[in-house]
């Protein structure tokens, strides 16, 4: 599948882990808390940007002491105290009993998908880190959209149990049996690698910058073109985006191994903010249909990248934990801030949102030319070779048949 080391039982249990911790927390955080303070939407604001930061707070903390435990035992016991967490809501009403108990999950869920990141680097190499991520977050993503528009069918029970259900999906990877002798052989040394501070500074700035965009200059644009249009064109346009987010998170993945992460990176920051440009000043179907393909895929490929790539490639066995911490950290965290700014970010008027979205996108790509490639230049030229002769041998093959 990878050609390099990942089992196809490995991408399996990565894509079940990535799938189950994704889907609970947009079905848990948005739909679920939705139902509890939904009425209340300066509440529901308060405790959504407060979950995040509680999340962001166990992420930094669990650092510190997660490797000293086994990974596997951490996620399925993490998972089942979601689960028994969320199935005592429907008969808890006092709020504050409430709050407490969601908060609870959000340590847990922190702790349990921290663990799950960590694994995933136990089972990847560099090399095959971003196909390994591309796949894994395609089929994440189909079906976490698939999951969210069956989710909003279902009332606050229903809602309840799926999400209880969901988070017990981690329990179907010890049918799989990944035994820690397959670990073994699939994981060799990353070079002892110890990035310096500045490499790591480097690449977090794009990445904070485009976290904090996506969650409040990006969501006031949204939120004026859905103001602007039909709502039935507006969904359309959200599905295209979800399903350009799978494939994004596909192609992201191939291209940051065949490439290299900054080249990838740099093309979907570019692609990102000439998107944002043309959405708060060209008001056309046909550029609304690809601002949001675009935003889908570079929000694919950035997750992807961001998520997985970037801080697996700059971590070591002992520094794992706290790279993957801080990357989810940022993303958690930028969420918390957009969504508890939201009221004052809606009176930001469109043109201003995007011109300076897109200033601060182009601005990104600026640490991504002074940061050193994270992907050995020897395998990348391997990559290119093979494509190479792969293109030579069709072509010897179409030429032969054609003389024949």
């Amino acid at each position: 599948m990878t050609n390099v080391r990942l089992t196809r039982r490995g991408f399996l249990v990565t894509t079940i882990l990535h799938s189950t911790f994704l889907t609970w927390y947009y079905v848990f955080s948005f739909m679920v808390l939705g139902h509890i303070f939904g009425s209340s939407t300066e509440t529901y604001l308060i405790v959504y940007a407060s979950f995040n930061f509680i999340i962001v707070t166990t992420l930094f903390l669990s650092s510190f002491f997660i490797h000293k435990f086994n990974k596997v035992r951490v996620i399925f016991g993490c998972s089942v105290a979601i689960s028994m967490l969320a199935l005592f809501l429907p008969f808890v009403s006092n709020i504050i009993l409430r709050l407490i108990v969601i908060f609870v999950e959000g340590i847990f869920f922190s702790i349990g998908q921290l663990a799950s990141f960590t694994y995933f680097w136990s089972l990847t190499v560099s090399e095959e880190r971003g196909r390994a991520a591309g796949l894994a977050g395609f089929f994440s993503l189909l079906f976490l959209h698939l999951i969210s528009l069956m989710a909003q069918t279902l009332d606050f029970f229903g809602t309840v149990m799926l999400s209880a259900i969901l988070i017990l999906g981690t329990l179907t990877t010890r049918l799989l049996r990944l035994e820690k002798k397959v670990l073994l052989t699939t994981k060799r040394d990353e070079k002892g690698c110890r990035p310096e501070k500045r490499t790591i500074f480097l690449y977090s700035v794009p990445g904070i910058l485009f976290s904090l965009i996506n969650t409040t200059l990006a969501r006031n644009i949204s939120f004026h073109i859905s103001q602007s249009v039909p709502s039935s064109l507006y969904m359309f346009l959200l599905v295209l985006q979800m399903v350009a987010s799978g494939f994004g998170a596909l192609g992201g993945g191939m291209i940051a191994d065949i490439f290299g992460r900054r080249l990838s990176l740099a093309f979907s920051l570019t692609l990102y903010g000439i998107s944002t440009a043309l959405g708060g000043f060209v008001e056309n179907y046909e550029v609304l249909y690809f601002m949001y393909v675009v935003n889908g895929l570079n929000w694919g490929i950035l997750w992807t990248l961001y998520g997985f790539v970037v801080w697996g490639d700059l971590a070591d066995k002992e520094s794992c934990a706290k790279r993957y911490s801080l990357g989810l950290a940022i993303f958690y965290l930028s969420t918390g801030v957009g969504f508890s700014l939201t009221p004052q970010i809606y009176q930001i008027p469109l043109s201003i949102s995007s011109l300076t979205s897109c200033l601060l996108i182009f601005l990104s790509n600026v640490p991504l030319i002074l940061a050193p490639e994270l992907l050995s230049s020897d395998f990348r030229e391997k990559i290119k070779l093979r494509l190479h002769m792969n293109i030579v041998g069709k072509i010897q093959q179409k030429l032969s048949q054609n003389q024949g």
